[in-house]
């Protein structure tokens, strides 16, 4: 049974009240059956997200830490330590203009990997339902959609000091300006920069590319990202060694010792000083995977944007063929347009 603790408190703040009200439940709900179901919902949610940020925690806010550690050293109970980080919550609240509404919950899940904690901003809505009586009646639901930000802590590694990144933050829907604001709490502290780590990849990407035939250049970037993307929706971290047998099983190491080399290159041309640099080069060479930023996979294949009047979307590879760009201008010039839309201007051309 991997989720052993679950417990959820009320936490409430309007804009012009000065300060947060909490509603505490006292007992922890049946892990059994509800529990288990909720945390299925939650925990796809979390990984299916883009943009997550991982880190650590911050050695200038401490509270979080020591309040979790404590309870994870059976100091004090789930309920209590629960408690404690509402009011943490409520305090850095007070006094401001933020308003916030619905229930923080707490839920701890063993797992063979190592055991994770996890921290939920829920809301509810209504609706209407039938009763036993086949009466009209409003019942009230948690609104899965609307899922506010997510904190996961990996409990394992905090407790055996690992020197990785044991913290992720997930922003969800709703006051982003709330959402950082328990990011202090926690004292979440980004030690992983994941945007400039797929950039840097996908960077190396291009130089493993250059010299294929374009067809097949375009073929392998392809495959490369849809393969990036998979992991990050399913939660999992992009293997080198893995990727590169996918990509040619006659030779499984190609891509990943081109990697390997292009890593070791970049480290030393980066370098700050002489003096850090060794460590520095030595750590990151060593990495055999990283964790990939969604948004900069999808624009590496496919530029997109819009604004009041238009929506604009097409593939990168278009880019010098059937599109071309002016940057002096900031204009595109588009041939061979979709049969549909050049329909519909054709018509419209007629009429006028």
């Amino acid at each position: 049974m991997p989720v052993t603790h679950f417990i959820t408190h009320q936490v409430h703040k309007d804009a012009d009240k000065p300060a947060a009200t909490l509603s505490f439940c006292e007992n922890e709900a049946l892990v059994e059956d509800y529990g288990q179901r909720v945390m299925g919902q939650l925990k796809g949610i979390f990984i299916q997200r883009s943009g997550k940020r991982y880190g650590r925690f911050s050695p200038e806010v401490t509270q979080f830490k020591a309040l979790t550690l404590d309870w994870l050293r059976d100091k004090q109970n789930f309920l209590s330590w629960s408690k404690k980080i509402c009011h943490m919550f409520a305090d850095k609240m007070d006094s401001t203009t933020l308003e916030t509404q619905g229930y923080l919950a707490f839920i701890f899940e063993e797992l063979v990997d190592g055991d994770r904690l996890y921290v939920f901003h829920l809301r509810e809505k209504s609706n209407v339902a039938l009763n036993s009586e086949m009466e009209l009646t409003e019942t009230r639901f948690i609104d899965f959609s609307n899922t506010g930000f997510a904190l996961s802590v990996d409990t394992t590694a905090l407790l055996g000091n690992a020197q990785g990144e044991y913290l992720t933050f997930s922003f969800g829907r709703g006051d982003k300006a709330v959402q950082k604001l328990f990011c202090e709490v926690t004292g979440f502290s980004d030690t992983l920069d994941t945007e400039q780590e797929t950039q840097e990849f996908l960077q190396i990407v291009e130089e493993y590319t250059a010299t294929m035939p374009t067809e097949q250049a375009n073929e392998t970037r392809a495959s490369i990202v849809d393969y990036c993307v998979e992991q990050d929706k399913h939660g999992e971290a992009v293997e080198f060694k893995i990727l590169s047998s996918q990509l040619n099983d006659q030779a499984p190491e190609k891509f990943e010792e081109f990697i390997v080399q292009k890593r070791q290159e970049n480290r030393i041309n980066t370098a700050i000083s002489e003096a850090d640099q060794e460590g520095e080069q030595t750590e990151k060479a060593a990495k055999t995977e990283f964790i990939p930023d969604r948004k900069s996979l999808k624009n590496y294949i496919r530029y997109s944007g819009k604004n009041k009047d238009l929506t604009l979307s097409f593939a990168a590879t278009a880019l010098g063929g059937d599109i071309s760009f002016d940057a002096s201008a900031s204009a595109l010039t588009i041939t061979n347009l979709p049969s549909r839309l050049l329909k519909q201007l054709k018509a419209q051309a007629s009429a006028d």
